[in-house]
C-alpha cells in the first residue's frame, strides 16, 4: 500500500477529518457527553482528599498534651480530631471567609461576581471570591493560582460538597488553613501560640484564628501586630453588627491583647515520650499513662533535690514512678534536665544498663524461702569466705559470725548474701531475672559466677521497678505500661516466679529497713507511710540505686554521673534513699489502701528453733512459730543442735565403743561452724564446743569439726612484697570445733608449726604447687590444693 506523503495531500485529509467529525457529532450532543462526563466524575466516590501526614501528640493519661513531633515535611499539623468545631472559631471563619457557606453548593457566584468586579476595577487581582470549599480544594491540590485553576477549584468544590457535609468541610478547613511559619490548622495555632485547644478560644483569640490565614507570610504575630490587631478587631466588631456578640463582648474581646509573639509546645518528660514514640512510631494521637499532676510534683523534689546533689560532684538522676498493682508509669524522669549537654541530660538514665549493685538481694531471700529449709529467722554464716579468687566483703569490712536471712536484708551484707546463691545456685537465680525481664544479662550464669549477686550484671531502673512490681504483686511478673489501654509491647508473662507467700514475707522484711536521716523516726507519726525499700551502691560508687513500694507505688532512684566517674558520696542509702521517701510521703494517699494484704491461702506455721531460725529438730529446747511459704521445695530441720554422750567422770565424750561401764548423760550444745565460733570468742560471746572424745575409745568420723579458712582449696596467691622489696609471710588460718585443740600444720608433708586456741600460721611460702594439711591431737584431718606465685625483681 502507497501513503501519499506530501503537505498538500494531509491538509485536506484533515480538513475531511474536521467535516465527518462535525457531521457526525452535533455540538449538542458534544454537550450531553460532556454532561455525563461531568455527573459521573461528580458521583464518582471521594475519599478524605488530605494525606494522613500530621504531627504525633503524645498526651497525658489526664488529656494533657506533653510533645509534638514535625510531620514528615517538616511542618506542626495536628490530626483531626474527633471534637466538632470550637462554635466562636467556627461563627468567626464564617462571618469572615464565607457567610453564605450553608446555602451555596460549594461555588458562591455572588462572591465570584463581585470579586471579578472588584479586579477589574482596580486592575489588577484583589480578590478572589473563593468559598471556604473552594480554599479546601486548593489546599487538597495547591496548584498556580491561573483562571484555568480557578475553576477546576470550582468544579472541584461542587463535588467536595456533593459527598462531604458542611460541618466536615468547614472541620477540613479548620485543620488544614496555614497559620504562618509552618504551623497548619487552627488547634495546632492555638497550642502553639495560646498553650490550650482551640474548644478553649475566646472570642479574640477565635476572631484572631479567622483573620490570620489571610495573608499569614506578611502579617502575623512575629511580623506587622498592628495591622494584624486592627484586622482582627474589624472581625470582632462585624461580629457584634451581626447580633453574634453583645457590645459589652465586643468591646472586652478588643481590649484583648495579642498573644506573644514567640509561643511553644509543651515539651514534657521528653525521656518519657521519646520512648513512648518508640512504641507507637505511626499513631498520630498517643494517649500515655503519665500523670501531668504526678509528673509536676516529682520533677519538683527531683530538681530541689538535685541541687543538692550537684555540691556533692554527682551530676544526674533518674526516677520512675508507677503504679504498683498495674504497672502503669505515672512519672518519668530520665535525668537531672534534658537540656544539660555537659551532664549528656539527653541520655535516659531510666533506660541505661548499669551495675545493680545489692537490689537482687531480696530477690534470692524470696527464692530461699520458697527453696526451704530457710525461713526469715534462718542463721547464714557471716565468715571470711572465699571462692577462688573470689572474695567478698561486707561494705562494713566486718563478720558477725552468724546473722539470719532478715538481717542479712536489713543490713545489706554481702558475704551471707553469696554463701546463700552458693546453696540455692546461680542458675535459678538467673533464669528467674531472665524470666523477670532483665535484657542484659549476655553472659551465662557461670561467667557471672557469684558476683551476680552483688552487682555483677547490668540492668536498667526500669527493669529493676519491674522486679520489685513483681514482688508487690504476689510474685507474678508485672510489665511496665507506658500506653494507657494495651500497651503495644506489653507480652504475656510466664506464671509465678516466686510464690506470693515468699513475696510478701520478703516486704514484711523489707518494710523494717531503716530510714534514712530525718525519716528515720517515721513510725513516731500518726500517719505512717509503709514503704519496703532497698537500696544499691555499685563497686566504686559509680551508681546509687533505691527502689522502694507500697500497695500504691513502686518508685524507682537512680543518682550517679553519665560519665560513670565514682565519687565517695554516690551510694544507695545517702543519695538516692532520701528523694526515694520525699517521693513517697508526697505522692502516697493516706486514707487509700497502703500495704498488701497477707496472702493467708500460701501461707503455713512452722515451729522453728528459735536459736537457728530452721526448722525444730529433736534436740531443739526452744521453739517458736513462724510463717513460711505454704509449697518449699527442700526440708531440713535445725543442723547446729547437737546431742552427746559424756562420761560424767571425765567430762569427755563416748560411744557405743567405749560407753559400757561408765556413767554417762547426754548433753545438747548448739555447735556453730569454727570461723563463726571464732567470731564470737573475739567478740566476747559465749558459745558450744564439741567435746573431746575420750582417748582411750576410738573416735568418730566427724569430719566438720576442723575447717581450712585460708588458703581454700585451689586458690592461686601472689606473695606479696614489702617496702624493701623482700616477700612477706603468708598468714593461714584454721578452725576447729573441739575447745582448747592442738592443731598440727604439715605443707606438702613436712610439719611447719602448731597452734592452739588461735589457729595462725605465719609462712615463707615458694612458688609452686603446695599440699596444706591440718591434723587434730585426735587425728581429724583437712587437706587443701593450692598455687602460689613469686613475681621476680626488674
Amino acid at each position: 500500500m502507497t501513503v501519499n506523503l506530501n503537505p498538500n495531500h494531509l491538509l485536506s485529509e484533515r480538513k475531511r477529518l474536521i467535516r465527518m467529525i462535525g457531521n457526525g457529532l452535533s455540538w449538542k450532543r458534544i454537550s450531553l457527553i460532556l454532561a455525563v462526563v461531568f455527573l459521573i466524575w461528580l458521583i464518582w466516590p471521594m475519599s478524605y482528599p488530605f494525606p494522613d501526614n500530621t504531627s504525633q501528640l503524645i498526651r497525658s493519661s489526664d488529656g494533657d498534651l506533653l510533645r509534638v513531633t514535625l510531620a514528615t515535611d517538616d511542618q506542626y499539623r495536628f490530626p483531626p480530631s474527633n471534637q466538632p468545631l470550637p462554635e466562636k472559631y467556627r461563627q468567626a471563619v464564617l462571618l469572615w471567609e464565607d457567610h453564605r457557606f450553608y446555602r451555596h453548593p460549594g461555588v458562591d457566584p455572588i462572591a465570584l461576581i463581585r470579586a471579578a468586579s472588584s479586579n477589574i476595577k482596580n486592575g489588577h487581582l484583589v480578590s478572589g471570591g473563593s468559598t471556604i470549599t473552594m480554599q479546601v480544594a486548593r489546599l487538597a491540590w495547591p496548584k498556580p493560582r491561573t483562571y484555568f485553576n480557578k475553576l477546576r477549584e470550582c468544579f472541584t468544590a461542587v463535588k467536595l460538597t456533593r459527598h462531604f457535609s458542611k460541618a466536615e468541610i468547614l472541620k477540613m478547613y479548620a485543620d488544614h488553613v496555614p497559620m504562618g511559619g509552618n504551623f497548619v490548622g487552627v488547634n495546632t495555632a492555638s497550642w502553639y501560640y495560646l498553650g490550650k485547644s482551640a474548644q478553649q478560644l475566646t472570642w479574640a483569640e477565635a476572631a484572631l484564628f479567622a483573620v490570620l490565614p489571610n495573608s499569614p507570610s506578611m502579617m502575623n504575630l512575629e511580623k506587622d501586630r498592628r495591622l494584624l490587631q486592627k484586622k482582627r478587631n474589624r472581625l470582632i466588631n462585624r461580629l457584634f453588627q451581626n447580633h453574634v456578640i453583645n457590645q459589652a463582648t465586643s468591646r472586652l474581646a478588643m481590649e484583648e491583647p495579642l498573644p506573644g509573639h514567640s509561643g511553644k509546645f509543651p515539651f514534657i518528660a521528653p525521656h518519657f515520650t521519646q520512648k513512648v514514640l518508640t512504641r507507637a512510631p505511626h499513631k498520630p494521637d498517643i494517649i500515655t499513662t503519665l500523670n501531668s499532676h504526678l509528673q509536676n510534683t516529682v520533677e519538683q523534689l527531683a530538681d530541689n533535690y538535685h541541687t543538692q546533689l550537684s555540691v556533692k560532684g554527682i551530676s544526674n538522676l533518674a526516677v520512675l514512678v508507677a503504679e504498683t498493682r498495674t504497672g502503669k508509669v505515672r512519672a518519668y524522669i530520665g535525668s537531672a534536665n534534658w537540656f544539660d549537654s555537659t551532664a549528656s541530660g539527653q541520655v535516659d538514665g531510666i533506660q541505661a544498663a548499669r551495675s545493680t549493685g545489692s537490689l537482687l538481694k531480696p530477690i534470692l531471700a524470696a527464692m530461699a524461702l520458697d527453696n526451704g529449709p530457710f525461713t526469715m529467722a534462718s542463721l547464714l554464716q557471716d565468715i571470711p569466705t572465699a571462692y577462688g579468687t573470689f572474695i567478698p566483703k561486707n561494705a562494713d569490712l566486718t563478720y558477725r559470725g552468724m546473722v539470719s536471712l532478715e538481717e542479712m536484708l536489713l543490713h545489706s551484707l554481702n558475704i551471707p548474701a553469696v554463701r546463700l546463691l552458693k546453696t540455692i545456685g546461680i542458675i535459678p537465680l538467673y533464669d528467674l531475672l531472665h524470666d523477670a525481664g532483665l535484657q542484659d544479662l549476655f553472659r551465662s550464669p557461670d561467667g557471672y559466677g557469684l558476683s551476680l549477686i552483688l552487682g555483677g550484671a547490668e540492668a536498667r531502673l526500669a527493669e529493676l521497678v519491674q522486679l520489685y512490681l513483681m514482688l508487690g504483686n504476689d510474685g507474678r511478673p508485672q510489665s511496665l505500661v507506658y500506653l494507657d489501654g494495651v500497651d503495644s509491647e506489653a507480652e504475656t508473662q510466664p506464671g509465678n516466679l516466686v510464690s506470693a507467700g515468699a513475696s510478701w514475707l520478703t516486704l514484711e522484711t523489707l518494710q523494717n529497713v531503716t530510714r534514712p536521716d530525718v525519716d528515720f523516726y517515721w513510725q513516731n507519726f500518726s500517719q505512717q507511710i509503709p514503704v519496703a525499700w532497698k537500696t544499691g551502691t555499685s563497686f566504686g560508687n559509680k551508681d546509687g540505686w533505691a527502689i522502694g513500694l507500697n500497695a500504691q507505688w513502686t518508685v524507682g532512684v537512680w543518682v550517679g554521673n553519665f560519665s560513670g566517674e565514682g565519687n565517695v558520696e554516690i551510694g544507695g542509702a545517702k543519695a538516692a534513699a532520701p528523694l526515694l521517701f520525699d517521693i513517697i510521703n508526697q505522692i502516697t494517699d493516706p486514707n487509700a489502701t497502703l500495704w498488701f494484704e497477707e496472702p493467708d491461702l500460701d501461707l503455713k506455721s512452722i515451729e522453728i528453733c528459735s536459736e537457728s531460725g530452721y526448722p525444730a529438730g529433736p534436740n531443739c529446747s526452744q521453739k517458736r512459730l513462724i510463717s513460711v511459704p505454704l509449697y518449699t521445695t527442700k526440708s531440713g530441720i535445725c543442723p547446729f543442735h547437737r546431742q552427746f554422750i559424756l562420761d560424767k567422770a571425765t567430762g569427755k565424750a563416748v560411744c557405743s565403743q567405749c560407753w559400757n561401764g561408765l556413767q554417762t548423760e547426754r548433753v545438747t550444745a548448739f555447735v556453730l561452724p569454727p570461723a563463726a565460733q571464732r567470731i564470737y570468742q573475739r567478740n566476747g560471746r559465749t558459745v558450744d564446743y564439741i567435746p573431746q572424745h575420750l582417748a582411750a575409745c576410738p573416735t568418730s568420723s566427724n569430719q566438720d569439726r576442723l575447717e581450712i579458712v585460708y588458703p581454700v582449696n585451689g586458690i592461686s596467691i601472689l606473695v606479696p612484697r614489702n617496702f624493701d622489696g623482700n616477700y612477706e609471710q603468708v598468714v593461714f588460718q584454721a578452725n576447729s570445733q573441739v575447745k582448747d585443740t592442738r592443731l598440727f600444720w604439715l605443707l606438702d608433708n613436712c610439719l611447719i608449726g602448731e597452734t592452739e586456741h588461735h589457729h595462725e600460721l605465719a609462712v615463707d611460702l615458694k612458688a609452686g604447687e603446695h599440699t596444706l594439711v591440718i591434723m587434730d591431737d585426735e587425728g581429724f584431718t583437712r587437706r587443701v590444693h593450692f598455687r602460689a606465685f613469686r613475681n621476680t625483681p626488674s
